[in-house]
């Protein structure tokens, strides 16, 4: 059974999952967040299935703290990156105590893994397949043989505060293990 969550006040601060995925936009129309955005229940379905929840603005508004906004994600140039889908192992609490403390500081072991949706699809048609693919290889604990890593950034170097992956299409070749990303969300930071 899947939850349809409204308010991030609902989510208590000790609840945990395999992952959280976020969906993330500049917060306006525009035809692949828009895909993006009307299969946002297809997703939290899929999710609950698979110890994971599904998160997006209500009213398509953003969310920022130190490690993500509408201008930058993690450091990097959000024109680059958004829309996109945000698989990390952030609790949601943790954005509502950071904008209530004023910039509370980034979490030690904070892992995020990013897909630029503009990297990888065309149309809306090949939005709604990556969406499909993603949470099937997802659920079965597959690889995600049709991503690779573009970019690993770690966190204090340069502008980055958050360890994280940022993937592409893979055009051939061996994709990314789901091994190495249970791996990758495990391993301290020291």
């Amino acid at each position: 059974m899947g939850l349809y969550i409204q308010s991030l006040k609902g989510i208590p601060e000790d609840a945990s999952r395999d992952y959280f995925i976020y969906l993330l936009d500049y917060g306006w129309s525009e035809p692949l967040s828009d895909a993006l955005m009307n299969n946002y229940e297809k997703m939290a379905a899929l999710a609950a299935e698979n110890n994971s929840v599904v998160i997006r603005g209500m009213q398509r508004v953003h969310f920022e703290d130190e490690v993500l906004s509408w201008h930058h994600i993690n450091g990097e140039n959000a024109e680059e990156i958004l829309p996109a889908i945000l698989i990390t192992n952030r609790n949601p609490a943790r954005f509502r105590q950071s904008i209530l403390l004023e910039r509370g500081g980034v979490e030690p072991n904070l892992k995020l893994i990013l897909i630029p949706i503009k990297q990888c699809c065309k149309t809306t048609s090949d939005v709604v397949n990556l969406i499909e693919k993603l949470f099937n290889d997802i659920s079965k604990k597959k690889d995600l043989t049709d991503f690779r890593i573009a970019r690993e950034l770690k966190a204090g170097n340069g502008r980055s505060l958050a360890d994280s992956l940022i993937l592409e299409p893979n055009i051939g070749g061996v994709g990314i293990s789901f091994n190495k990303l249970i791996r990758y969300f495990s391993k301290k930071r020291h």
